[in-house]
């Protein structure tokens, strides 16, 4: 209720109307996103269900129950007096045990399960943590995603940019080189190597515009908004250098990590049911209390009325069920083996993926400052190749080579940078603290 309050007070501030254009930055598009998506409302949805299933499971109250009955029809018992005296006849005489009209009232308080009763409901809390965990894990992929595809759209915009000046660049060398064969300083391979150069460049562009529309569509679909909507991301990828602990965020993760979690559960789940069924080899012993009236008239008053009460202990001990219970048994401890040997597996992946990530984080800082430099350099290269094409030194093709370096340092500095901000929310997720310390 509080986050579709404050989503509304954000649409609400943006200035929400089917025309108008929605800036938005990551953290609003978060917000959007768990209002909206709907696997995460599935998650929530999933709670509540297993909030009445605990519900269900609270089998250490006493069951009671009201029952009535009418005799429609029944067969007299019937049985022969003998003679009172020699030579008469034998009487016969019906007996009627039963009335008419019965109400029973009937409570039954079950007093020993061999705790049956108890790990089923152990069983059914383990569940609500379980969808809990589910919504929370929900939320982080959510979140995730949403990052993902938020960085990958600055990105691709970044990228077109460009690929836009990598295209001026080349139409721009183009139309002087055509002015200087016009002129007969150059030669028509030189005009063809420029052309060729400067069309080259078009096919990037219309690429990086058909995947920016692709994923800025994919993006609406997520955060619950028409295709029709225009939006605006705020806000630029940055990036600083982090003091990165790898003995804590490993010990964060194993601790944290939503899918360690969930194995966990459910080997718990596991050790209640293979006592559950253990306790198949134990008696049941159960209350039962009866208070019953009767009468062979529906007429409602004291004295037609009959009543009657018993109190008696229930015992119920299965001697035998064929090979069930021991082969529950044997598959209980089976399950139990198979979930310690996937919390190893998820264990030592949860370990490669830090190793990972903390490695991908220090090398791509690196390369983004490596590639920071690059571009100066490429930029500079760029105007000392046009001052000496332009005085006959070098070759049109070595000037093209310029123009390509200049693009393929920027492509490689904003990969670096998504790199290095994708590496960084997913570290988020698996070890569940903040690590970029608003990185902007």
């Amino acid at each position: 209720m509080k986050r579709a309050l404050l989503v509304m007070l954000l649409m609400g501030s943006l200035g929400f109307t089917q025309t108008a254009t929605m800036d938005l930055t990551v953290d609003q598009a978060i917000e959007l996103a768990l209002t909206n998506n709907t696997t995460y409302q599935i998650s929530q949805q999933e709670v509540r269900q297993y909030r009445y299933r605990l519900l269900q499971n609270f089998g250490f109250l006493p069951e009671v129950t009201l029952q009535g009955s009418k005799i429609l029809d029944e067969k007299l018992m019937s049985i022969e007096i003998p003679p009172l005296y020699p030579g008469g006849e034998a009487t016969s005489v019906s007996m009627r045990f039963t009335k008419n009209y019965a109400f029973t009232f009937q409570i039954v308080q079950p007093v020993f399960t061999g705790g049956k009763i108890f790990f089923t409901y152990k069983n059914a809390e383990l569940d609500l943590k379980l969808a809990k965990e589910k919504e929370s894990n929900s939320r982080a992929d959510t979140v995730l995603n949403v990052r993902k595809m938020f960085y990958n759209i600055q990105i691709m915009q970044e990228l077109l940019k460009a690929h836009n000046e990598a295209y001026a660049l080349a139409e721009s060398n183009y139309n002087n080189v055509k002015r200087s064969f016009d002129l007969g300083m150059v030669s028509q391979y030189d005009l063809l190597r420029a052309e060729l150069a400067f069309s080259a460049t078009r096919p990037d562009v219309l690429r990086v515009e058909n995947l920016l529309e692709t994923s800025m569509l994919g993006l609406k679909l997520m955060l619950g908004l028409p295709s029709s909507r225009e939006i605006r991301l705020q806000g630029e990828l940055g990036y600083r250098q982090l003091q990165l602990e790898r003995v804590k965020l490993l010990q964060s993760s194993l601790k944290n990590r939503s899918e360690l979690l969930q194995l966990q559960m459910q080997k718990q789940k596991i050790d209640n049911l293979l006592k559950i069924t253990w306790a198949q080899y134990i008696p049941n012993f159960s209350l039962v209390a009866n208070y019953s009236y009767q009468s062979d008239y529906l007429k409602f008053n004291a004295s037609n009325w009959d009543d009657y009460f018993n109190i008696s202990l229930g015992v119920s001990f299965p001697i035998f069920t064929g090979l069930k219970r021991s082969a529950q048994v044997g598959e209980m401890r089976v399950l139990k083996k198979i979930m310690d040997l996937n919390l190893k597996q998820l264990s030592d992946a949860t370990r490669l993926d830090i190793e990972s990530g903390y490695r991908t984080i220090n090398q791509e800082y690196e390369n983004i400052r490596l590639g920071l430099k690059n571009m100066e350099s490429a930029k500079e290269g760029v105007r000392i190749a046009e001052l000496n094409y332009r005085e006959g030194m070098i070759t049109i093709l070595e000037l093209n080579s310029s123009y390509n370096e200049l693009t393929r340092a920027k492509v490689n500095y904003l990969q670096a940078l998504y790199n290095y901000n994708i590496a960084i929310a997913e570290l988020e997720k698996i070890t569940g603290i903040d690590i970029n310390g608003g990185v902007e």
